[in-house]
This record gives C-alpha cells, sequence and structure tokens, in this order.
C-alpha cells in the first residue's frame, strides 16, 4: 500500500529560519543547512529532513531531530549536474511515523545575487531555458522566474550572476515584475507572507528611499512612477552603475 504524507495542522516553517547554500568542492555539487527549529511547538523528538528537488529528480537528507539536529556527513547532490534550478524544502515528521507532517517549508531557491546577504530571503528563482535568440525572460505563470538562454554561453549561470548582466538586467526583471503585480493584478497588500506578490512589494518596500504608501488600485500612473522609484532605490542599493563600469573597464583592459 502506497502511503502518503498527512498535511492536515502542519506548521509552516518561516524561510527565515532556513538557511540553505550549494557549494562545489572538487567538482562535486553539495549543500549546507542552518535551521532554526526549537521556537516552534514541536516535539523534541520529531525528525527533521531535508529535500532537494527539480522537477522529477529528487533526493532526502536526513538531519536528525528537532532538538538534536545533525547534518549527514554527506551531503552531496550527486543526482543533480549543476545547481540551477534546484529547490529545497524542509520537512518535520513524527518520530514513530514518518509520513505524519507535522511543519514544512517549501520551494526554497537559491539567492539572488545582493551583496552576499545570506539573511535575505530569495524571491527569484534562476533556470537555464531554450530561448532561441532572447537571452533572457521573466516567466510570470506562478512565482516569478528568471529563465536565461544556456545555450548562449558555456556557463549561463556564471553569466546570470556577472556584474554586467546583474546590472543591465536586474533592474528591468524587478520593473516587470511591480508593473505585473500592481497594473495587472492590482496587488497592494504587503503583510500576506504566503503570497509572492506581496513578497516582492515588502522587498521593494524596504528599499531606502522608496514610499511605504502604495498608490491605490486605480491610480495606475501614480503605481507606475511608483516601480520606477523603486527600481531606481534598488540600483542606488547595489551601486549597480559603479560595479558595471568598473567590469566594464576591466574587460575593455583584457
Amino acid at each position: 500500500m502506497i502511503r502518503k504524507l498527512n498535511y492536515t495542522g502542519r506548521i509552516k516553517i518561516n524561510r527565515t529560519d532556513v538557511r540553505l547554500a550549494t557549494r562545489v568542492s572538487a567538482g562535486k555539487l553539495s549543500f549546507d543547512a542552518a535551521l532554526q527549529l526549537t521556537h516552534y511547538e514541536l516535539p523534541a523528538e520529531a525528525l527533521v529532513f531535508v529535500e532537494a528537488y527539480r522537477q522529477t529528480t529528487w533526493m532526502r537528507f536526513p538531519f536528525g531531530s528537532v532538538a538534536a539536529l545533525q547534518p549527514p556527513s554527506d551531503r552531496e547532490l550527486h543526482e543533480f549536474d549543476s545547481p540551477d534550478g534546484i529547490l529545497f524544502r524542509v520537512k518535520v515528521t513524527q518520530a514513530h511515523d514518518e509520513h505524519i507532517l507535522l511543519a514544512a517549508a517549501d520551494r526554497i531557491p537559491l539567492a539572488l545575487p545582493d551583496e552576499g546577504n545570506a539573511d535575505s530571503e530569495s524571491l527569484l528563482e534562476f533556470v537555464p531555458a531554450d530561448l532561441g535568440d532572447e537571452m533572457w525572460q521573466v516567466e510570470l505563470d506562478a512565482e516569478p522566474r528568471l529563465l536565461v538562454n544556456k545555450s548562449a554561453v558555456p556557463d549561463c549561470r556564471q553569466l546570470a550572476l556577472s556584474p554586467v548582466f546583474v546590472a543591465l538586467v536586474y533592474p528591468a526583471v524587478l520593473r516587470q515584475i511591480l508593473t505585473f503585480i500592481l497594473i495587472n493584478h492590482g496587488h497592494r497588500d504587503t503583510d500576506d507572507d504566503t503570497d509572492w506578490r506581496s513578497k516582492w512589494l515588502r522587498f521593494a518596500i524596504l528599499l531606502p528611499g522608496v514610499d511605504p504608501d502604495i498608490p491605490e488600485k486605480d491610480a495606475d500612473e501614480e503605481a507606475l512612477r511608483w516601480a520606477d522609484d523603486a527600481v531606481l532605490a534598488f540600483a542606488r542599493k547595489l551601486s549597480l552603475r559603479e560595479k558595471f563600469s568598473a567590469a566594464w573597464e576591466t574587460r575593455e583592459a583584457a
């Protein structure tokens, strides 16, 4: 008989309590995880698992118990050929029955290029894709994803993290996402931690100098100006013009 996880009454683990990072050593892809679970109302003996997945590829790693977290010594992601598009989930189950789910966090992607800030929640999933002659697209079917042409260069992830690409593309990505949220969806709520649109608006509001009062739904022109201000604040915060100039000067000197 196939057993299924029981999701009834499960606790949602905040992403701020889950810190995950992939790394490559000696050509092998693995990951590190730091979990904060003791402040949740969970049994001390409850079992903890971290899962990595991408489409149909899936790996599961036991991490001990809530009271005694113990990462496995072998955290190699040998089922994956690259870190591109890998998502993680954390599950806490009853000690006597792993099919009874007590708490979970899901769809935890790799981090955005943001000054190496490991504490910030990642909002944008990076995905290599076949895009023909286009270099990048933003997919907005559900949570936004940045698609980068995987056939343009040998390592499209390196391209996506390069200073020139980040400076030229990420402000446009942010503007497109905010416009979609404000104009297409008419969304203004910033408090719903389960809604990706609220998370993006909150990200924009927290940028230095951005007005915390988002224009009303019937004020599209004001909303677009607000989005422009957020994009400018984003570029200013990351010093994108300076980083682009430095990278370009290095390129010309080579």
